[in-house]
């Protein structure tokens, strides 16, 4: 069977020369690359798994007739053909512009064993041979295509082999009869030879490089809501030192597939060709996932009176306690409306040095020394929180960092008692930059998310009449990490796959994070 590493690079070659859209080809969202040190792999392996096909090929008896002097027609049979030894010692694997991988082996060399048997009326004589062949040359052109799936095939275009020397060792019982013939039967040992050699690469690529490929993804579904698109977007750019291979890497909803809005930037790789490969993922990527999820609702959280009701271990730790020290801006810039919010934080933060087991409750009684009239209007209600992202919020990438700064619309209901219905409050706008974490493991991209700055929030539009947000914002900054994130990072720890073909798998690997991608460097197993 054809070797699995040998076949991971070649197939990633493979991908390289199939799609050719030309001009106009939009940006990818994903790119591989494939370096010398990578053909190098491909070529150790790709040699240990010719050797072995090689080795296993089999032969056909060989049979005939000669004359031999006085004693007229003999009949000579060469059976149990077995090659014993194959010596690969020059080989190279080559990728040409526009033309496919070549392949090519020389100066080789192999010995077949077999056994003899001369037959003449009631006569038999019969013993064991050695065939040495060595100068074997082998030169290998594979076409490239793609089927209706958009899946890469391979064939083979051109097989030519080339023999310098043969000879024969014969041994038994009137051997020196038979040698009297060796030219015949080195010569059809030889044809046998170059017919099979070309008949068991072509074998080879039908049976097992070609379903190889078929194991490359086109899309591939991540969960019930959405899948990723791998297809290839372009032509590949081939130099003397590697090769970049395009695929879309766009995701789509498996029940809804919706136009993306947005291009795909560009991505200039830089100039490295130490590792075998190299993956570079867009932030297109991450931000048609985002888009998808959103139009899902995925990125709508509701907040209950149940989130919040036990507060002892969040009380308890650090962040709680620097919620719980009033922050002031001191400068002589700051806003009568800021000053205001600073004097009131300083006084009303101290009457909330709750107890750390004592409960509190989203109700119109809790957030009254917030807003005021909210407990006049709504005496003793529980209230409702929906959170929800006013678009997809969209990941940027810049050297070192990964942020976002989603606009989220916080509306409020307060639950009126004995029915069902809701009573709108008023709803807030609420912007931050978040920073993101990106990680690889075993052929997977995962994210995290984190604050990056402190809630903005602004009063939207209100059912109660005015109040100052200044409050409202230590309390969102305070719960937020507690509340939202969770809930966002519990999605993004799933990840999503690199397209590799079955059994593959990375190691080494290496993150950095550039101007519009992230890029993985890894060598391949």
């Amino acid at each position: 069977m054809m070797a699995r590493p040998y076949c991971v690079v070649v197939a990633l070659l493979l991908l390289a020369e199939v799609s050719m859209l030309g001009e106009g080809a939009p940006n990818p969202g994903f790119v591989a690359r494939i370096t010398r040190k990578g053909l190098e792999y491909a070529r150790q392996y790709g040699m240990a798994t010719l050797k072995k096909e090689l080795s296993n090929v089999n032969l056909p008896d060989l049979s005939g007739s000669f004359k031999a002097g006085w004693m007229g027609s003999v009949r000579y049979e060469c059976r149990r053909l077995r090659i014993r030894n194959f010596q690969l010692r020059n080989s190279d694997l080559r990728l040409h512009p526009s033309q496919g991988v070549t392949a090519s082996l020389s100066n080789n060399y192999m010995s077949v064993s077999g056994n003899w048997k001369v037959e003449k009326g009631f006569v038999t004589l019969q013993g064991t041979f050695v065939l040495s062949v060595d100068g074997i040359s082998i030169s290998i052109s594979l076409n490239l295509g793609k089927d209706q799936s958009g899946r890469p095939t391979a064939s083979v275009t051109h097989c030519s082999n080339s023999i310098g020397h043969v000879s024969i060792d014969i041994s038994g019982q009137l051997s020196w009869l038979l040698n009297l013939f060796h030219a015949t039967i080195e010569s059809k040992l030889k044809n046998i030879l170059t017919q099979k050699i070309c008949e068991m690469v072509r074998r080879s690529t039908t049976s097992h490089l070609e379903p190889y490929l078929r194991t490359l993804p086109v899309t591939l579904e991540i969960d019930q809501i959405a899948g990723i698109d791998y297809s290839l977007v372009g032509a590949p750019q081939v130099t003397s030192r590697v090769l970049d291979t395009p695929f879309k890497g766009k995701f789509f909803g498996l029940r809804q597939h919706s136009p993306v809005p947005f291009k795909s930037p560009s991505i200039q790789l830089p100039w490295e060709h130490d590792r075998m490969a190299y993956f570079a993922v867009s932030q297109y990527a991450f931000n048609t996932a985002s888009q998808v999820y959103h139009q899902a609702g995925l990125m709508n959280f509701t907040i209950r009176n149940e989130h919040v009701q036990n507060l002892t271990m969040l009380m308890g730790n650090h962040s709680a306690e620097e919620w719980r020290k009033p922050h002031c801006q001191t400068s002589e810039a700051t806003s009568f409306i800021t000053m205001m919010s600073c004097f009131s934080s300083s006084l009303l933060l101290p009457l909330m040095q709750f107890p750390l087991d004592f409960p509190i409750y989203m109700h119109t009684t809790s957030l009254g020394a917030v807003i005021p009239q909210l407990a006049r209007l709504y005496p003793n209600m529980e209230i409702e929180l929906e959170l929800s992202p006013e678009s997809a919020p969209f990941l940027t990438f810049t050297p070192g960092n990964v942020t976002l700064v989603p606009v989220m619309n916080i509306e409020a209901f307060a639950l009126l008692p004995n029915t069902s219905d809701r009573s709108p409050l008023f709803q807030l706008r609420a912007r931050t930059n978040i920073s993101a974490t990106i990680s690889v493991s075993s052929g997977k991209i995962f994210g995290s998310l984190s604050p990056g700055s402190k809630l903005d929030l602004e009063l939207k539009h209100s059912h109660i009449g005015f109040f100052n947000v200044g409050l409202m914002e230590s309390i969102f900054n305070y719960y937020a990490p507690y509340l939202v994130y969770p809930s966002l990072n519990a999605k993004l720890k799933a990840g999503f796959p690199l397209p590799l073909p079955r059994d593959t798998y990375l190691n080494s690997l290496q993150l950095q994070i550039h101007q519009n991608f992230v890029l993985i460097k890894a060598d391949i197993d």
